[in-house]
């Protein structure tokens, strides 16, 4: 960090730096995960799950016999594909909604795609969940158990490849949602152009200036440390869920549905959930559903969770995107189209939401200006690793197009890039060029020393084989305030005890980004007339859909200020309730009073204040509670900008790439905790250039098998491999509300691959746009450039 952010407005708790308020639980081992809950000493007749994984990309099975498992010792119970309460269940989807709000079956993201059965008979990839579901008294016995099945395989043709998927007489995936493999536009009717504004293909011809370029994005693990777990318990017809999801209301909300139970029947626990950077941003988890059943059929807790291997269990969605642009000479952009190919995997979930509804809000927040737009998408099911959800879902894979066509077209018409963006780029609430756009761009290239940059593949020699680069991208942040209407009523609420500390329920399963910290912070800047501190303030850290309010899920990191936002309200209501409180005690009416600095006073006479805990402990010592369901604001602000700069040394001679520098800006609107701010832009980078330069998942191309689902094989950035990062926070566009905040949790790692691939091509003069860039793309595409 060169410089410390400074606020664009000093405020006592908001905005500084300061330690996390769950470190010392969590750096003393203090803090609960679900796999601390789930263990026998908190439930000694507690049974272990494992289900039955398919060794086939795509089968059904033609017979199973379970006999010899079942008579296995310790082997409590057997749950299958036929038996009638898992024949019963209707079809579904891990994508019921990507977390912003509680949805019913009805209301459902993606209800077009219900591609999934619980325990299904019929597998669509290597490692899919198979028709059978153990429970035993440990792990190791579950696991003979499954090893003593005896089942029969129907093995079918399979494809791996989207686009040899969309050809005659390809395997169908799910033939009865896509006969062709095409998951159909939605809504019914519509067509795979999902924006479109003006006339692009005539604007595109009546260019003066054209470019065109193609990118991939490829399969990306979440690589998390915590894995899927979940514990299920009954007690009469009461079900009880322990779990890392951290949509606790969803979760609850999709097991009550698909299993038929009124809400008050299901209860939903979750603690602290270690980082998992979208994974457990879905619910909807069939697990949840099977484990839930076998503990019924055992009639004792049955504990669920994936192994290392299983929790490669879904991934980025994989896609090549095309980009077309038109300008006139004076770099004014006429036309911007882009077109994608995405594979699906083996269930749609999330895919479209990837595919096009992320890019379609890009689209509004930057391209706005631009009179002729043109996007369309296919997502196409394979029998590879379904594609879910991931961190920055959809919009890292549209920046690495964005970027690409930025940077291409800039060079056709002789200009910097950054100018090109600036001229074109913006939101419709504001008039080009977007204030925060251009400053997050002319300080990013302050810092990496952008007036240093030289034209592509000119640059010196380092070592006789080493050449450096520049380069950028750039992205409209989510999610601002207005873009979450859809969670409806936000819900905090706040006790005040007597002696004047403060018990704070603002739900969200605390994943690892600190918006718990935000949370708390939030609440002391809300009450700075009561003269409190965050110390003084206890958050509830379990969401418990028994014992709390609605949960505020952890996606769009917008649980950062949403709260926050809130508490503002609550501590309206608290000061008049605590007024009222001061009024009886005090012999006078309330609208006499006033309260500063945690001291009472009479507005007529400011000197006779009390403080008011002398006040509250003379009561009845009943603490004050309030409750406030706000709705996020609609006004409609826009978004800001971020920006990723990099710069890099790539070895012509090995075609190994270094990177040397990078600097995340993110224009914040107003910066909640700069610690844990700058943490997200630091820890954003793991992933970015994880994607960038180093995972892969690989398949065997004859047989399906994934090949690398481990962590030797699948290779993930270690720290020698980390290069100096700058983070930088800014404070130019500003919200509604009280905070006017967005989101940069989710968008922090969104640039990175792009600004690798820009300043690898300035180093070398030769592009390289198919992630992850590993040696032999970079000495095959120098070779292909005659160097």
């Amino acid at each position: 960090m060169r410089q410390p952010f400074k606020p664009r407005q000093s405020r006592k708790h908001i905005g500084g730096y300061r330690p996390r308020i769950d470190g010392l639980e969590k750096a003393s081992g203090r803090a609960l995960y679900a796999d601390d809950v789930a263990i026998k000493a908190n439930f000694p007749d507690l049974l272990y799950a494992k289900v039955l994984r398919s060794p086939h990309a795509h089968a059904r099975i033609k017979r199973l016999d379970t006999a010899r498992a079942e008579a296995l010792p310790g082997v409590k119970a057997v749950l299958t594909y036929a038996d009638p309460e898992v024949a019963a269940l209707a079809p579904t989807s891990a994508g019921w909604t990507d977390g912003v709000d509680t949805v019913s079956f009805r209301r459902m993201m993606w209800r077009r795609f219900c591609d999934r059965r619980v325990l299904s008979d019929y597998v669509c990839w290597v490692g899919d969940e198979a028709g059978v579901v153990v429970a035993a008294e440990t792990e190791a016995i579950a696991e003979e158990a499954l090893r003593r099945l005896d089942v029969e395989w129907e093995v079918l043709p399979f494809v791996l490849d989207p686009a040899e998927a969309m050809m005659p007489g390809a395997p169908a995936v799910h033939p009865e949602i896509a006969p062709n493999n095409v998951l159909p536009a939605d809504p019914v009717g519509g067509n795979d152009v999902y924006l479109s504004k003006g006339d692009f293909d005539r604007a595109l011809a009546e260019a003066e200036v054209t470019a065109e370029a193609t990118c991939a994005y490829h399969n990306a693990n979440q690589s998390t440390l915590e894995n899927w777990c979940c514990l299920a318990k009954w007690e009469e017809d009461r079900l009880f869920i322990w779990s890392n999801s951290y949509e606790a209301d969803q979760t609850r909300m999709f097991v009550s549905q698909t299993l038929g139970l009124p809400l008050h029947k299901v209860r939903v626990v979750c603690n602290f959930v270690g980082g998992q950077f979208g994974r457990n941003d879905t619910g909807d988890q069939p697990l949840f559903i099977f484990t839930a059943l076998l503990a019924k059929k055992a009639g004792r807790p049955v504990k669920f969770k994936h192994t290392r291997r299983e929790a490669f269990h879904d991934s980025r969605q994989p896609a090549v995107y095309t980009a077309r642009a038109g300008a006139r000479k004076d770099g004014t952009i006429t036309a911007l189209g882009f077109k994608a190919l995405g594979n699906a995997g083996a269930y749609a979930d999330h895919t479209m939401f990837a595919l096009k509804f992320a890019p379609a809000e890009a689209a509004e927040m930057a391209f706005a200006h631009i009179p002729n737009l043109k996007m369309e998408a296919y997502g196409v099911y394979t029998n590879k690793l379904p594609a879910c959800m991931m961190r920055g879902v959809g919009n890292s894979q549209l920046n690495l197009s964005l970027g690409h066509i930025v940077d291409v077209l800039a060079e056709k018409l002789g200009m910097d890039p950054i100018d090109l963006a600036v001229k074109n780029f913006g939101h419709a609430w504001e008039i080009l060029p977007d204030q925060s756009l251009s400053a997050v761009l002319r300080e990013g290239a302050r810092r990496i020393g952008w007036e240093q940059r030289h034209a592509p593949g000119t640059g010196p020699l380092r070592e006789g084989v080493k050449k450096r680069g520049k380069g950028f991208s750039f992205h409209p942040g989510w999610h601002a305030e207005w873009q979450e209407l859809r969670r409806g009523r936000i819900q905090v609420a706040m006790r005040l005890n007597p002696d004047g500390t403060v018990m704070l329920d603002a739900p969200t399963v605390e994943t690892g980004p600190g918006s718990n910290t935000c949370n708390v912070l939030g609440c002391a800047e809300a009450l700075g007339f009561l003269g409190i501190t965050p110390a003084e303030i206890r958050w509830t850290s379990v969401v418990d859909t028994d014992k709390g309010l609605k949960d505020t899920v952890q996606t769009d990191s917008a649980v950062s200020f949403l709260q926050s936002e809130a508490m503002v309200d609550a501590a309206a209501e608290l000061k008049k309730k605590v007024l009222e409180a001061a009024a009886a005690v005090l012999k006078a009416g309330p609208d006499d009073l006033d309260i500063e600095a945690g001291r009472i006073f009479p507005k007529a006479a400011p000197e006779q204040g009390v403080p008011f805990r002398e006040v509250l402990w003379q009561g009845d010592l009943v603490p004050i509670a309030v409750t406030i369901s706000r709705p996020p604001s609609g006004e409609k602000t826009g978004v800001p900008f971020l920006a990723a700069f990099a710069e890099v040394e790539v070895d012509v001679s090995t075609g190994k790439v270094v990177v040397e520098k990078l600097v995340i800006l993110n224009d914040c609107g107003t910066v909640m905790y700069a610690s844990g701010a700058e943490a997200q832009q630091l820890g954003g980078q793991v992933a970015g250039l994880g994607e960038t330069l180093f995972e892969e998942i690989i398949y065997d191309q004859a047989t399906g098998v994934p090949l690398n689902f481990n962590w030797i094989d699948y290779q993930v950035p270690t720290m020698a491999d980390m290069p100096d990062i700058e983070p930088v926070l800014m404070e130019v566009w500003r919200g509604a509300g009280e905070y006017g905040a967005c989101g940069i949790g989710e968008s922090v790692l969104t640039c990175t691959p792009r600004a690798v691939l820009n300043a690898i091509y300035n180093a070398i003069g030769a592009r390289i746009d198919d992630i992850p860039v590993k040696p032999e793309k970079v000495l095959k595409a120098l070779a292909g450039n005659g160097r």
